[in-house]
């Protein structure tokens, strides 16, 4: 809360305040009937500024300062977006990957501002959270997107978690609710849609999208794992391939396709960093490979994100003008796409430790022989 405008006069206050600047923060004198000392606060569960009477106008300066603190005290409602800014302060926080720091950043952000049943939901005195109300938040979610729900959700319980064992909070109203069912995504790029996509990507602005999109493909990654490619990662026999989300790197062998992509897009990030006349990092493994024009560093997810949704409209656009039939797909279909495409020990090329997890990406269908072939 900003502090008063106007500079304080000792002309409107009571004689024993000599000084008004030595006044606690957003206290001031009323002057009706006999006089009394008010304090401004914000009241989080309505969202307005408030005034509350703290002390008579015989106060000292002491009994002034001893009263506001009581009153503040008394007058913080603890609430959601409280206790999410607290998390986001917190050494837990700090240990999060940059990654999931920014989803969660989105989260807050969603579930904040949500009106539920016409309240302000990061507003709410967080006593009158119930299992109830995280359910309604997430059947509200769900509504748009189940799985951006149930990221909703797990941050929720995140947050909650942390402010339990910090006791903040005397228990977990969102521990027990149950995500919503997501259908593990099937979708196949094929090589039509692949290619025409790709050489929008090669005509668009963005220099790094073609190059990341082949390597997606090529080395079955995420998009986060494309991000992560320094100078560290070119090995006499391949690509080190730094798996997240519990992944086993791997190496994937230098094919002249790999191995030209791997050199252009190097050249083309060395001439950038020429350009704005910015030396190359000593450590291999600080220099990145997919870096922005504009500043020099290291492109973040985000950024990549919104250009793939740019060019997906153009693709769409494209389509249209030429009468072609074009279905959309996302980053991450490119490494379902290479693991469907894959011959031979799919569960190793993948990274993947889990059988399970291999079936939510390998979609084609097995080529079997008739019987007694």
């Amino acid at each position: 809360m900003k502090k008063r405008g106007r500079k304080r006069s000792s002309k409107n206050f009571p004689a024993q305040i000599t000084n008004p600047d030595q006044l606690p923060d957003h206290v001031w004198f009323n002057t009706s009937g006999a006089g009394k000392w008010m304090l401004d606060y914000w009241d989080s569960a309505t969202n307005k500024k408030r005034a509350i009477r703290i002390c008579s106008a015989e106060a000292s300066l002491s009994e002034i300062w001893l009263a506001s603190s009581a009153a503040l005290e008394d007058k913080v409602i603890i609430t959601f977006a409280r206790l999410s800014t607290d998390f986001q302060k917190s050494i837990d926080w700090n240990d999060l990957a940059k990654s999931t720091r920014d989803d969660y950043i989105g989260c807050h952000k969603k579930i904040v501002s949500a009106k539920i049943a016409g309240q302000l939901l990061g507003a709410i005195p967080i006593e009158k959270w119930s299992v109830g109300l995280v359910r309604k938040y997430r059947d509200y979610r769900g509504k748009g997107s189940r799985s951006r729900a149930n990221k909703e959700l797990s941050y929720i319980k995140r947050v909650f978690s942390w402010s339990y064992e910090y006791e903040k909070v005397k228990s977990n109203p969102a521990k027990n609710v149950s995500k919503l069912k997501v259908s593990a995504r099937q979708h196949y790029a094929n090589d039509e849609d692949y290619t025409f996509l790709l050489n929008v990507a090669k005509e668009s602005n963005y220099w790094y999208l073609s190059y990341m999109m082949e390597l997606a493909y090529l080395c079955r990654m995420r998009l986060c794992e494309v991000t992560d490619f320094t100078d560290a990662d070119e090995l006499a026999n391949g690509l080190f391939i730094r798996r997240r989300k519990g992944s086993k790197d791997n190496i994937v062998n230098w094919t002249p396709k790999l191995k030209i992509l791997w050199n252009e897009a190097r050249k083309k990030r060395n001439s950038i960093l020429s350009k704005r006349k910015q030396p190359q990092k000593i450590k291999a493994d600080e220099r990145h490979i997919f870096i922005s024009e504009r500043t020099g560093d290291n492109l973040q997810v985000s950024s990549i994100k919104t250009a793939k949704n740019r060019i997906d409209k153009l693709a769409k656009e494209k389509a249209d003008k030429q009468g072609i039939e074009y279905s959309h797909f996302y980053f991450h279909d490119l490494k379902r796409k290479g693991i469907s495409d894959t011959k031979g020990n799919k569960l190793e090329a993948s990274g993947h430790r889990d059988p399970k997890m291999l079936a939510t990406y390998d979609v084609l269908p097995a080529v079997v022989k008739p019987a007694g072939e």
